[in-house]
Parts: C-alpha cells; structure tokens; sequence
C-alpha cells in the first residue's frame, strides 16, 4: 500500500513541477464529464479551435472554411490517412517533437498517427478519469496482457513508475496460463488486469477448470478492451475474480473514446476530448437511437494531425439516453468492426457482438469461431464442444443464419490469436476476400 501511495505522491509531484500538463487536463475532464450541460459549449468551443487550426496549418483543410459545420466536412478513413499521409501534418511539428502511435493492422487498415506532447497528456488524463470510474488510481500494481514488442513495450523505469507487469501473450498454453497464475496468486499487490475479452477469457476458463476462487487473489477491477467482452466472459471473470468487470473502448489513434458504466450495461461516451458521431451504414447521415451506426471521431486536441470525422472502422448501438445518474451521451454497445460483420443468407448483416448473444447459452464452449466463405457457406470452428452435437448446433445457427445455409463444423483443440494477441471471433471471407482453409 505504501508503494502505491509513494508512486501516487511522486507522480503528481512531477506533473505539478513541469507546470501541471496532466493536471490541467483531468480537471477538464472532470468537470465536463460531470457536467453535461457543458458538454455542448465545450466542444463547439474546441472544435472551433481544432478547425481553425487545421485550415491554418494542415494541407488536407486548407480550403475548408474555418467557420463550417461539423456536418460540412468530409468523413475520413484509414485509407484516406495513408492516402494522404503528409497533407495531415502539420508543419509545426516535426517527428522529434510527437509520439508515433502504430496501429497492428491485424484488424484493418495499419498506420502510424502522429499525436503532439498536449495530446498525449490528454490521453494520459482519459486513462486516468475512466480507468478511475472502474476503481483504478495512480500508482495502482496492474497487469496488462498483450503482445509486447520492441515498438510498445515499456522501459524497465516507466513500468516500474507506472507499477505495470508487462505479460506477453503471445502464446496462452497451459504453461503459460499456470504462471500467470502463480503470478496472481504470489503477488497480492497486483489490484487490476488489463487485457484483450479473448485473453481473458483463456485465463477465466483455466482458472475455473483449477478450481480457483476470489480469495486466492486481491484483484479488484478487469477492464476488458479491443474486443467484444461477452457476457459469458464477464461472467466467469466475476466468478473467479469477484470483482468488478467492464469493457473499455479505445483506439491507438485517438485514445480513450468510451467505458461501460460500473452500473448498467451501458457505454459512457467521452464527450471531454472528442465528438463522437454515429452515422448510418451506407451514408452519413445521424442513426436513431436503437440503430445500429458508423463510429465517427473528431479530435478535439490533436494538433500535429488534426483528424476530423474520421471513422475508425467500428460499429456502435445509439442510445437516447444513459440509464445511470452520470448523464454523458451513451451507447448502448460497441459491436466491432464492420469487416468482422457476417451476413445471413438473405444478407441481412450480423455483428461478433450479436454472435456473443447467440453463444451465451454454449457456455461450456472454451472458445469458438464463425467464418463465412460464400454467400450461404459458413464454418463455425469450436474448442471444448463435446458436450454439443453437430445437429443441435447446425440446427440452432441455421435459425440465425438462414435455412437454406450451408455449415460445417470443425471441432478444434484451439483457435489461434492474431499476430497482434487479438482474437477474431467472426472472419468474413465473403464479399471478395480471401478463403480461409
């Protein structure tokens, strides 16, 4: 506890004798967040900024009129950032004077974002309000499981002013699930885990088959981020963990966008750092709350590339309002990528999260897969099935999918991660991609 509350100290120590760069920052955030009536002043105010800004500065918005709405300017992908990739910087920086963040790739289109030190503060302080409303605090022992290489990994003295375990992921057989075990077990300082819903939900399945229970370890907050958490998994985290377990939205691109609420089902939308628009499918046009929408991101604090209505490739539910007392914009949930939608046989669209729903009642399963290779051809790959026959399964998804599907089953020992420690459990083939074999 004592380390906890020096690392604390320390920090903000440090932050106050540069001038209080990460202060400033989570005050704002704060008091927006808190506030929703101010929500609107604010990021008409910082939009006018970031606009302005960019007109001045940027190649890309040079013709843009300074005083246009938000709805004037044009929505930006992956592809147009690399397309472009120059005409987003601006001058006033040079790649001395930002951060590099790389994108994997594994899951879209890869790039590199450049984000100014005003901006990585500010990134800084949304890590810190929304991990705060799952009950984490400076200085606070976690352990975070992904892929660590020579571009992400931490200095052994950043992770150690952090109070950060690094866990590689890369393989999670049962060698390396027993010492991240012995780890949670041994180290009673360790209070919160950071990792991927599919690693999680390795560890949760293990730790249940051993028999583990809550007080065997001290954990007090899961926060689940890249990928669909299912109910399932969260299940299973509490049961082991007895804790608490939400699912955190948030890209390398820009930073923390959402987190679930630690009362409801729900996702709380940062509406302090960015405007987040959810817009339709096939044009872009606004959905109506229920529908099911483009996620759409304006930095409001990136100058060295100012990205505005740039959708990141995700699919969000819109809802009209949050069901808590903390009243921010909410969505109902976040599906995942377009590319990792499936489509029924009459090609109605299916989202992973919809999938999620669906398996809840397979919950014996220990992980599985659906692949879609034509228009009626699907695969569904599953691990730990046993107890399931291949008719009853058949039959069930062909309610989901179409009659007049075609499915096979594959029974597999396991499903592999992606190079990124990221786990697909939808892989669309279809529509003139590649056949999976």
């Amino acid at each position: 506890m004592l380390s906890e509350k020096l690392r604390y100290c320390a920090y903000w120590c440090l932050d106050s004798l540069k001038g209080k760069p990460v202060k400033k920052h989570l005050d704002e955030i704060t008091k927006i967040m808190e506030d929703s009536s101010l929500v609107k002043e604010h990021q008409e105010k910082q939009f006018k900024k970031i606009l302005t800004y960019a007109a001045d500065n940027v190649e890309f918005y040079k013709n843009y009129d300074k005083n246009s709405k938000l709805s004037d300017l044009p929505v930006i992908t992956k592809q147009t950032l690399k397309d472009n990739y120059e005409k987003f910087q601006s001058p006033e920086f040079t790649e001395s004077d930002v951060v590099v963040m790389s994108t994997s790739g594994s899951t879209g289109t890869p790039f590199k974002m450049w984000q100014d030190r005003n901006k990585r503060n500010r990134v800084f302080a949304e890590m810190m309000y929304f991990w705060g409303t799952a009950g984490y605090k400076i200085g606070m022992k976690y352990v975070f499981f992904r892929v660590w290489t020579n571009k992400n990994k931490k200095s052994k003295l950043s992770a150690f002013a952090r109070n950060l375990i690094m866990k590689d992921i890369v393989s999670l057989d049962k060698e390396n699930l027993e010492s991240i075990r012995c780890m949670l077990k041994k180290n009673k300082k360790i209070k919160m885990i950071l990792g991927y819903a599919s690693t999680l939900e390795n560890l949760a399945n293990y730790l249940l088959e051993c028999n583990d229970t809550p007080d065997m370890f001290k954990i007090k907050t899961v926060i689940s981020g890249s990928e669909v958490l299912t109910e399932d998994t969260r299940e299973k985290l509490k049961k082991v963990f007895g804790c608490l377990v939400v699912s955190f939205y948030s890209n390398q691109e820009n930073g923390t966008l959402a987190i679930e609420c630690v009362d409801n089902k729900e996702f709380h939308v940062n509406d302090a750092s960015y405007i987040i628009e959810l817009l339709k499918p096939d044009c872009d046009e606004p959905v109506e709350p229920g529908e099911e929408g483009r996620v759409v991101v304006t930095d409001l604090y990136n100058r060295a590339m100012p990205v505005i209505r740039y959708d990141t490739g995700d699919m969000a539910v819109s809802k009209k309002e949050a069901e808590c007392k903390w009243k921010s914009n909410v969505f109902a949930s976040i599906s995942g990528r377009r590319d990792d939608m499936l489509y029924a046989t009459d090609g109605t669209p299916i989202s992973s999260h919809t999938f999620g729903v669906y398996m809840w009642q397979y919950n014996k399963l220990k992980q599985y897969q659906f692949i879609q290779n034509g228009e009626k051809e699907y695969i569904i790959k599953l691990n730990g099935a046993d107890m399931y026959s291949d008719d009853e399964l058949t039959d069930f998804f062909k309610g989901v999918l179409g009659n007049d599907a075609t499915i096979e089953i594959r029974r597999v020992d396991g499903i592999p991660v992606l190079a990124s420690g990221k786990f697909k459990r939808t892989v669309c083939n279809y529509k003139g991609q590649a056949v999976t074999k």
